[in-house]
């Protein structure tokens, strides 16, 4: 059961690597930043994105036929990993949060190391 505020999505690995670089690199968390593009494509009913064209799901015979039958434990051991990541970078954000509000509490009721 996924835990409220989950998110899991299939991106091209090589998009989301590039995407989450590009917004480590302007100090940003990428989870963020996709909340903010929901919130922007939500709040003009999809018009964000009038006129681009959003690739389909790709059909099936386009993968090669080559394709060992390691390779589903090995797209799974992806997923679960990028899972762990997006998790990890999820409570770092929580605890980050819940850092600040503790040290809002202490502030107020001069506990902790605002203890005089």
């Amino acid at each position: 059961m996924a835990r409220a505020g989950a998110f899991s999505a299939n991106f091209d690995p090589a998009v989301l690597d590039e995407f989450r670089s590009f917004c480590s690199g302007r100090g940003e968390k990428y989870t963020k930043v996709l909340e903010q593009l929901a919130v922007a494509y939500l709040s003009t009913k999809g018009e964000l994105l009038a006129g681009a064209s959003v690739p389909s799901t790709p059909t099936s015979g386009t993968q090669s036929s080559t394709t060992e039958p390691v390779a589903p434990a090995v797209q799974d051991l992806v997923r679960r990993l990028r899972r762990l990541e997006e998790n990890d970078e999820f409570n770092a954000d929580s605890f980050d949060t819940i850092f600040k509000r503790l040290d809002e509490v202490e502030k107020i009721t001069k506990s902790g190391r605002y203890k005089k």
